[in-house]
């Protein structure tokens, strides 16, 4: 028989006997339509969320296409009507986060409302994502308020912020996404940061200049920031940077004319997006297709920004960046003392004109990861039949040597790399009609036969055929001379891998089969 002490303990409502606070934190990470949905489980659940300290309101969800015009009006309205009882019944409890996601039409007023009111409950963290066909200016109260922690502001290019007067000496966190800034009283976006004292993260997303043609990022506090400008076609005149306790940054934006001021004294780790007007990278890529010469692009010189974050410990490089370390810097690519971790993103139109000279300049470096491993030829080759297999050169009709690496000779940074770990992400990938596996596998010979201190190589390659796994392996342990004797080879798929070590001759050890899933 069944123990009935035990019985009576299991039927009680363990979770109704939790204190009022425990309950109403709980309450606090639901949604609050769900929390709202809990005032009828009992009568004591029908006034907790008065006492709810984080309230998340999001009608986007009953707010969709298929549901007909008259109905998300009708949706509309009763969100607004539920947000008008949650707040009433709040009355002016403190608050410490208010999350809005809402679609408005014309008439902004209601919905300022609410923003005001939960101001004036002291409110702490404010999400407010705000999607309008017409335009929607943010508060001005928003930015005089001494209790915001946390500010993530987003929307559509009609959420417009009006930066007047800034106080916020509490604000830790500042988040745009998709707004544009007013242009009324100089630069916005420098005047508002000024007023942010204590700011440790700043998040620009689809962000556009605009009336920014000399930007200005100053924070000493700042400690992450992330950058993302959508704006393409024009540089900026000027981006200062003055940030020296920065410790992470990850920016993205169209190269400016120069970088007055780029203090990052305490970066551990960057990045970096920068790229070329379209009309830039068209010019660059014709001068070099047509002469094979390298021109300095007009319009952008980023030797200031690079010389700025060359401390770096961690450095991730698109292959945009790549192409304007090539092309629009006036000076020598910098010493990176530091650097000991480097990914490069790759491209079939990008030439690696600038990647020995950088990495030449990364003298402690130990990890060298690739995105892919593309590249633009310096000069076409359409048939390899045409190249001889000792020198890895071919002849063009016109009789101009070929390279099919993406350097011409050995540069110095292979022959005296510091490099202990190589790895390459999306090993195989087929990107045009001159990427092939061959091309690839070649160039991994080539770091093999190359680099001295070289102690593991591993492939990401994305096949669904373990034979592929092996046949590259077995090639790669093919090589005849390699300058790296105790450099372990692993080609990784999703669950299978084939690891070896590759030796100095043609003889080589067995290869050794396992499953696996191994982290990047």
């Amino acid at each position: 028989m069944m123990n009935s002490k035990k019985m009576d303990i299991g039927s009680k409502d363990l979770i109704s006997s939790l204190p009022d606070a425990l309950l109403c934190h709980v309450l606090s990470f639901l949604p609050t339509t769900d929390a709202a949905s809990t005032a009828v489980l009992a009568k004591r659940w029908r006034y907790l969320l008065a006492f709810v300290p984080n309230l998340d309101l999001d009608n986007s969800i009953y707010d969709r296409p298929k549901m007909g015009r008259r109905k998300r009006l009708e949706m509309r309205k009763s969100f607004k009507l539920f947000v008008d009882r949650i707040l009433a019944l709040q009355g002016t409890a403190p608050l410490k986060k208010f999350s809005l996601k809402c679609k408005i039409g014309s008439d902004p007023s209601r919905v300022n409302g609410w923003v005001l009111h939960v101001l004036e409950r002291g409110v702490q963290e404010l999400d407010l994502f705000i999607a309008s066909e017409y335009e929607y200016p943010l508060p001005p109260k928003v930015l005089m308020t001494k209790t915001l922690v946390s500010l993530k502001v987003a929307g559509t290019d009609e959420f417009t912020i009006d930066v007047g007067e800034v106080s916020l000496p509490k604000l830790k966190t500042l988040h745009f996404n998709d707004v544009s800034f007013g242009d009324e009283g100089g630069p916005p976006f420098a005047k508002l940061i000024s007023g942010c004292h204590a700011l440790e993260e700043l998040v620009m997303i689809k962000m556009m200049w605009d009336y920014w043609e000399y930007c200005s990022v100053s924070n000493p506090s700042l400690k992450r920031v992330t950058i993302d400008c959508q704006n393409i076609d024009e540089n900026p005149k000027s981006v200062l940077f003055d940030t020296p306790n920065l410790a992470y940054l990850e920016f993205t934006d169209t190269v400016a004319a120069k970088y007055p001021k780029a203090n990052f004294d305490s970066l551990v780790e960057a990045s970096v997006g920068i790229r070329m007007t379209p009309d830039q990278v068209f010019d660059a890529r014709d001068l070099v297709n047509r002469h094979r010469g390298y021109k300095r692009c007009k319009g952008g010189n980023a030797a200031g920004f690079f010389m700025g974050i060359c401390n770096v410990k961690i450095l991730y490089l698109s292959s945009e960046a790549l192409e304007v370390l090539t092309f629009c810097c006036k000076k020598a690519i910098p010493v990176f003392n530091n650097l000991i971790h480097l990914t490069i993103e790759t491209d079939q139109e990008v030439y690696w004109e600038s990647l020995p000279h950088l990495l030449e300049n990364s003298p402690n470096l130990e990890t060298l990861v690739f995105e892919g491993l593309h590249y633009g030829d310096t000069i076409q080759c359409f048939d390899k039949d045409y190249c001889y297999n000792d020198t890895n050169e071919c002849f063009s009709e016109q009789g101009d040597t070929c390279q099919c690496k993406p350097w011409y000779g050995t540069p110095v940074w292979l022959s005296s790399s510091p490099v202990k770990t190589l790895k390459v992400l999306k090993f195989g990938q087929i990107t045009n009609y001159k990427d092939d596996m061959e091309r690839q596998t070649d160039l991994i010979k080539h770091f093999l036969e190359s680099m001295p201190n070289l102690e593991q190589v591993i492939l990401y390659y994305d096949t669904p055929y373990d034979d592929d796994l092996k046949i590259v392996s077995t090639e790669l342990q093919m090589v005849k001379k390699v300058a790296s004797t105790k450099c372990k080879i692993q080609v990784i798929s999703d669950n299978v891998s084939y690891s070896s070590t590759v030796h100095s001759s043609s003889s080589t050890s067995g290869l050794v089969f396992f499953k696996s899933t191994f982290p990047v």
